[in-house]
């Protein structure tokens, strides 16, 4: 009898662990998961220290990729400001912005082991405060590519890509959710920083704007040194580790090759709609207000669509909700942007475009942080993030070349410019698609 009854008991604890095993398969994914060294239980999943660090990363969102994103607003200041310049050239200097945010995740990853990411956000921010310093001092084309371009996105990039690494050191199953709230903070920062710089442009001269939004960043990088603090301080090097101490074995798997190549072509489609639109709306006959707010519109819509797919994706999949807004991000451009003339249609585009291209910023890197192991994730993000640096750089120049340049009425090139952003934006939705056949080829299934 009492041979039963343990026996019983046994296979109650036994069926009851199988149960949380595949409780916690399910939520990474559905099938095969990595194995890691790090247990789910380890992560707290939230608690005051956790949302500080949120509330630290959605600024430092603020002050890299929330003024990255607004950089339409200078785009048709300089436009008018130097009428003899292309809108190619001058979107070059949004892209060094953009592309440095990316590119310089991956040295400013290998410093963070030796020195912590608060001094890496700190030292982003000091160069990002003195960028805007210099530039409200600037009086020509090149100096504007050294400061804005170069010394700002050197800032950005120094401490951008420690607001995903840290987070992830907290959250795993409320991954996707959480990586939409700290974006967010760049869609809220590209709803405020494009109002405020061009009434600041109305109100006081060019130099004074930037003065003021230098001084603004220097509470806000305080705050986020002071709160973005790592659960887990960085590992010592290993005897025989390489100086990076990146793990290049993570680029012989093909789901890390196809999440970079989605992340590339995703990025080349993103900015050229990001930075032009903003000069379509000038060009265009349509409401003033639409003109002047156009770029706040769409990062307001981005933010909503920044949280709510990130919740959906960690109750429905991370990829399948992936995968519909990147279709959705796709088709509008191609239905909606070609034949936008009136107010009303300029609006809703800036809307439903604004929405749908807001959810793969959140949830594609969330897809990364789910497929590999905790301590291969830095690594993975700093290839994949390097990935994305590339496309920022070319993809703006290549939609300002079906641009005409200077101050003129028309719209003339932009169905090209809609055309390359919504074939690019369905390319993408193609490889994660593939991407999810890699893990399983359920239709119906959480992943």
């Amino acid at each position: 009898m009492k041979k039963t009854v343990s026996h019983t008991l046994e296979m109650e604890q036994s069926g009851s662990s199988e149960a949380q095993n595949m409780e916690d398969k399910e939520d990474r994914g559905g099938a095969e998961e990595s194995p890691s060294q790090t247990s789910l239980s380890d992560y707290p999943e939230g608690g005051l220290r956790a949302w500080l660090v949120v509330a630290a990363a959605s600024t430092i969102m603020a002050m890299s990729f929330g003024m990255v994103n607004s950089f339409g607003v200078y785009q048709s200041y300089y436009e008018e400001r130097y009428p003899e310049v292309t809108s190619t050239k001058i979107s070059i200097i949004g892209s060094i912005q953009a592309s440095f945010t990316f590119l310089f995740g991956l040295p400013s990853t290998v410093c963070m082991y030796y020195v912590g990411p608060q001094i890496m956000v700190l030292i982003g921010g000091l160069l990002c405060i003195l960028s805007y310093m210099f530039l409200s001092i600037s009086n020509s084309v090149w100096q504007l590519f050294v400061i804005q371009g170069v010394m700002f996105g050197l800032g950005s990039g120094t401490m951008y890509i420690h607001s995903t690494g840290v987070m992830f050191q907290y959250f795993h199953k409320k991954k996707a959710l959480v990586q939409g709230i700290i974006t967010a903070g760049a869609s809220i920062a590209g709803v405020y920083w494009p109002i405020g710089v061009r009434g600041l442009f109305n109100t006081v001269d060019f130099g004074w704007a930037n003065r003021i939004i230098g001084f603004l960043y220097i509470p806000m990088t305080v705050i986020a040194v002071i709160f973005l603090k790592p659960r887990m301080k960085p590992s010592r090097r290993q005897p025989g580790q390489n100086i990076l101490r990146l793990n290049f074995a993570v680029l012989k798997d093909p789901k890390l090759i196809l999440c970079c190549l989605t992340w590339f072509l995703f990025i080349l489609s993103l900015f050229p709609g990001l930075f032009y639109f903003d000069l379509f709306c000038q060009r265009l006959d349509i409401s003033k207000a639409v003109q002047q707010y156009n770029v706040a519109i769409m990062n307001a819509t981005a933010c909503v669509a920044r949280v709510l797919p990130g919740f959906l994706g960690d109750k429905l999949g991370r990829m399948n909700i992936d995968i519909i807004f990147m279709v959705a991000s796709g088709i509008l451009p191609l239905a909606l942007w070609i034949n936008s003339r009136s107010t009303g249609s300029v609006l809703a585009f800036c809307i439903t475009w604004g929405f749908a291209s807001g959810a793969p910023v959140s949830l594609t890197p969330a897809i990364v942080g789910q497929l590999f192991k905790p301590e291969d994730v830095p690594s993975c993000l700093s290839f994949f993030f390097a990935c994305g640096g590339i496309g920022a750089l070319i993809g703006p120049s290549i939609g300002g070349s079906f641009i005409p340049k200077g101050n003129v009425k028309g719209v003339e090139g932009f169905d090209k410019l809609a055309i390359f952003v919504g074939v690019l934006s369905l390319v993408c939705a193609a490889l994660v698609v593939v991407l999810r056949c890699m893990k399983t080829r359920t239709v119906w299934c959480r992943i």
